[in-house]
């Protein structure tokens, strides 16, 4: 009687504490937190909640590929993700490691996925350029006087465009056509491939000048200088911009005039237009003209050595006197260093020629802000800022200085988005179906089994508080697969019940007493029991294994939430259900023999009473 009384004070204690977890939100014991502000407090998957589901391959930058990864990069890996979106703000993400090279990163309740993947996929590789902006030209030397054929000036529309003859005989004199003046080069078919790439070079160049533009750095696009040696030396500078491949617009349809490029002729640097009329620019240029090229760079960016590794600290803030968003950089000794000596080298270069080199600040290969310099840095301490920076920007740039880059690149090869409205549903059905299945298995165990069947119930319900209160603690993130695991659980636990009581109606078939034929029961339906479960267990660890290395978190959760189901199950079905049975054994309750035969055993009863 004193063994059972410890149990059944040991089964109240757990079953209290089991409540208690499960009746708050969050449970927190001293640097120990669980809890969400989900269903119990429990940990949602994706299709509970709504959320995105990434898969990353991580890739080795020797190979090019996944070989060579090794178990402590992915480890690393997992962790600085885990760190830059924990301190985000955005949730706490669900991050595994598959087989050797692959990540799997869940985001449930999510609501803002494309900020969370550019906070996972940037690697934050920051570098700092001296960027010179008085380059001298240098010359076009692969094109020569053999790749032109001919060379005249020519008038052209204000969109560039060639005028034809057909255009100019039909110009009306109340609509006239606005025409520059430009040189038409025609060359040979490999000097127009020469000239192509130069051309491309020029494009480039002028794009990314207005696109840093627009975030308030400022970068001259290089340019295209031409010299022309005829009856008169002529010197022209044009942008990329100002170049098109010769096109002839008949009937609104274009027509490429193969080998010819307009070049339109501003005739200084500030982009002024040329004041020669063609007429005097084909008298200058002569018949037998001879035509060089060379190209002036907007600016180079030399690489000083200094990045990100010299980084002390970054952290996000406003600026004091305007309150726009910035992030405050601190420079470690070595950093502060090479800073103090960019800093000092370009304004002297700016103090004694007047030419204002700039700082151009690096992230992953995009330009994030390309400050001039007024004065010395040498305190370590600098401020990015930027004209789209805003508050969640600054942040979430601090954010990944902060964490460092990721030990090896990562590439999204999987992406899977579920509606938190969908997420909803689900976890209404789920709830129904689990209170559903419960209560028919309760319903069914006391109409059939009677007081054994009571117990029954009583020790589901135990059963149900341990298993909610575990997932809940681990935590382990309960997705559908996980409750059609944690019902299946339930059935099993019952199945233990069901042949306990089988067991328990044979001894009683014999004349035994009650409380002898509940030991006798319990006692030779444990084989039975620990076989079955044991031999599921084994397949929980199959399934995990397999799931594990190909990815398939959907059986992965459901081998988890069935191994955790099934293990509490034995537990209180052994333990729970014999403990309770052996207390109402030595209660007046027990000598309506009755009330503990399943429903239909009356010769049984008869047999014992006789």
């Amino acid at each position: 009687m004193r063994r059972n009384a410890r149990i059944l004070i040991t089964i109240v204690i757990i079953t209290a504490i089991c409540g208690t977890i499960l009746g708050v939100q969050k449970v927190r014991l001293n640097n120990l937190e669980r809890g969400s502000d989900d269903l119990l407090g429990l940990t949602l998957g994706l299709d509970l909640q709504g959320g995105s589901h990434l898969i990353y391959q991580a890739i080795n930058p020797e190979t090019g590929g996944p070989e060579g990864i090794t178990e402590d990069q992915m480890k690393s890996l997992s962790r600085t993700i885990e760190r830059r979106v924990n301190a985000s703000g955005l949730g706490e993400p669900i991050i595994q490691i598959l087989g050797e090279d692959r990540l799997l990163i869940q985001l449930p309740g999510i609501k803002d996925p494309g900020r969370a993947k550019a906070l996972i996929g940037e690697t934050a590789r920051l570098e700092f350029k001296h960027r010179t902006t008085d380059v001298p030209p240098k010359a076009v030397e692969n094109i020569t006087d053999d790749d032109i054929v001919s060379l005249k000036a020519e008038e052209v529309q204000s969109d560039g465009t060639f005028i034809t003859d057909e255009e100019r005989n039909n110009e009306v004199s109340s609509d006239p056509i606005e025409t520059a003046e430009a040189l038409v080069v025609e060359f040979t078919a490999e000097g127009f491939v020469k000239f192509n790439e130069v051309f491309q070079t020029l494009i480039t160049s002028a794009n990314k000048s207005m696109s840093l533009a627009q975030t308030g750095t400022l970068i001259p696009p290089a340019r295209l200088g031409i010299n022309i040696k005829g009856q008169e030396q002529l010197r022209y500078n044009t942008l990329g911009l100002n170049m098109y491949p010769v096109r002839t617009e008949i009937r609104g349809e274009s027509e490429l005039v193969v080998n010819k490029f307009i070049i339109a002729l501003p005739s200084s640097s500030d982009g002024s237009k040329s004041t020669l009329s063609v007429e005097d620019a084909n008298i200058k240029i002569g018949t037998d003209p001879t035509i060089s090229f060379e190209i002036s760079e907007g600016s180079i960016d030399e690489d000083i050595g200094l990045s990100g590794d010299d980084l002390e600290n970054a952290y996000p803030s406003q600026h004091q006197a305007s309150g726009a968003p910035i992030v405050n950089i601190e420079f470690n000794e070595r950093g502060t260093k090479a800073f103090g000596e960019l800093t000092t080298e370009i304004y002297a270069k700016q103090q004694s020629s007047g030419v204002r080199d700039q700082i151009a600040i690096i992230l992953d290969g995009k330009e994030l802000i390309a400050p001039v310099v007024n004065s010395p840095i040498t305190a370590g301490t600098a401020i990015i800022q930027g004209g789209d920076f805003t508050l969640e920007r600054v942040k979430d740039l601090a954010l990944l200085l902060e964490s460092g880059r990721l030990p090896v690149p990562i590439q999204l090869i999987q992406e899977r988005d579920v509606d938190a409205m969908l997420g909803a549903d689900s976890l209404r059905k789920s709830v129904i179906a689990g209170i559903a299945g419960l209560s028919l298995v309760l319903f069914f165990m006391i109409l059939y089994y009677r007081v054994p069947g009571l117990i029954a119930s009583l020790s589901l319900t135990i059963y149900a508080m341990i298993v909610l209160a575990i997932f809940k603690m681990l935590p382990l993130t309960l997705t559908l697969s996980g409750v059609a695991a944690a019902i299946l659980s339930i059935g099993m636990a019952v199945d233990a019940n069901i042949l306990i009581f089988e067991r328990m109606k044979d001894e009683l078939r014999t004349g035994r007493t009650m409380l002898s034929s509940i030991n006798i029961g319990f006692n030779r339906a444990w084989p039975a029991i620990r076989d079955g479960n044991v031999s599921t267990l084994i397949t929980c660890a199959i399934l995990y294994w397999f799931s594990d290395q190909l990815g398939a978190t959907i059986v992965q959760g459901f081998a988890v939430t069935l191994a955790v189901g099934v293990a509490v199950s034995m537990f209180t079905a052994i333990t729970v259900s014999r403990t309770l049975m052996r207390v109402i054994a030595l209660t007046p309750v027990s000598r309506n023999v009755r009330l503990f035969i399943p429903t239909g055993g009356g010769e049984i009863e008869d047999h014992v009473q006789n």
